[in-house]
């Protein structure tokens, strides 16, 4: 009997060694798993997001690179529970309000509706209804403040997702909200929004694909073969013009280092820097002269005496202004008197007018200009006289003749 007992009160304690490793075989597992903490408080964080992207409890909690929590429950509970979602449900109604606006006989109302709808389903994926909760270090928390925000990482493509809580302004602590602190969430593009742009990307391609294809079709093989022809033919062209170009810059250089050419000699002939040189030198003594007082520029540069017989004149041209102005003196009546411009006005045109008469051939003098007969008697009484000076060069003393008669 002492025996039997002995075997049971083993066995008893075997059973209990085995279940106490069983029990701190799955507090490890929970602890690894799950993120619990048995022996150490936490901080509860509440975050409210529209996706989670296969977000699980147990999933790491980072905060600037560090591992600093746990995700403790993923649940999804009703829109009204966040706050912030009443301002979506507010602008959902507004644009409803715009829809009902809508005249039924607009012009763009089809257009307008289809925008107005897609502006609907944009707000209404922006309804966050995922309540994430959340235990970290306490240590941690006087890092978050009221303006961190909450993302949803991932380990490469198809990894595992975790929580990102990025630093915010010290000093302002997140929203209190009972036991939880409640951290604004950003929603970022997981895996799924990826292969979702891919796919859009690739439908793109698509139509791109069947719009290059229709543009093939339209094109005539012949024409592009010739256009690619020519445009060969063009680049060889360029090509062989460009070196040719190339062999005469070598060869200029060439020339120019030789001192051959105009542009050589400027290069190399040292007289041209030595001209140069002392043309500079010239021009430096010249303004040195000049700053100095001496010469004719000089002097009227720094002679006062310029500037005082300057002052003189311009101070007379202003008195015989003054003057001219008040009507005194020659010019001033002419420049002020009435009767003066009235008798040039009248001088100008009867000037004008006798013009007139002469270009249309009136008068002495219009005749005289306009009458063809003056030109030929001119020229006719101009012949006769060459004539006579030519007879009496001839013979003189058939006009010279002297004739004495005796009474």
């Amino acid at each position: 009997m002492p025996q039997q007992k002995r075997v049971r009160l083993a066995e008893l304690k075997v059973g209990i060694f085995v279940l106490v490793g069983l029990i701190l075989l799955l507090a490890l597992i929970l602890q690894q798993s799950w993120g619990i903490r048995w022996f150490s408080s936490s901080a509860k964080v509440l975050a409210y997001l529209t996706d989670v992207g296969g977000l699980k409890p147990g999933a790491p909690v980072w905060f600037a690179g560090m591992e600093i929590g746990r995700v403790r429950a993923v649940s999804i509970v009703p829109p009204e529970s966040y706050d912030g979602n009443a301002e979506v449900f507010a602008r959902i109604d507004q644009v409803k309000k715009e829809i009902e606006a809508l005249e039924a006989s607009a012009p763009d109302r089809e257009e307008d509706l289809e925008e107005l709808r897609d502006r609907i389903r944009d707000l209404k994926m922006s309804i966050r209804f995922v309540e994430v909760k959340l235990d970290i270090d306490p240590e941690y928390l006087g890092r978050i403040s009221r303006d961190s925000e909450i993302s949803i990482e991932s380990r490469g493509l198809i990894g595992d997702s975790f929580i990102d809580i990025s630093p915010g302004t010290f000093g302002s602590p997140p929203v209190r909200q009972g036991d939880y602190y409640v951290i604004e969430s950003v929603q970022s593009a997981g895996f799924r929004e990826i292969m979702t742009g891919a796919n859009d990307v690739v439908a793109n391609f698509g139509v791109l694909s069947e719009q290059f294809k229709e543009i093939v079709k339209r094109v005539n093989p012949a024409k592009v073969g010739s256009g690619m022809g020519d445009i060969l033919e063009d680049t060889q062209r360029t090509i062989r013009e460009a070196n040719r170009t190339f062999t005469h810059a070598t060869s200029l250089l060439d020339e120019m280092q030789k001192g051959e050419g105009t542009v050589g000699r400027l290069v190399a002939d040292p007289g041209l820097y030595n001209r140069l040189t002392e043309s500079l030198e010239k021009f430096n003594a010249l303004a040195e002269n000049i700053q100095n007082g001496q010469g004719t520029i000089g002097r009227l540069m720094s002679d006062p005496s310029l500037f005082e017989n300057a002052n003189q004149m311009l101070a007379k041209a202003e008195k015989v202004m003054d003057r001219m102005e008040r009507g005194e003196g020659t010019l001033g009546k002419l420049s002020r008197d009435d009767a003066f411009y009235r008798s040039s006005t009248e001088a100008l045109a009867k000037f004008a007018l006798l013009m007139e008469e002469i270009e249309e051939g009136k008068g002495t003098m219009g005749k005289l200009l306009k009458d063809p007969s003056l030109y030929h008697n001119l020229d006719q009484s101009s012949a006769e006289i060459t004539k006579l000076l030519y007879d009496i060069r001839k013979d003189p003393k058939k006009f010279l003749t002297i004739r004495f008669r005796i009474f």
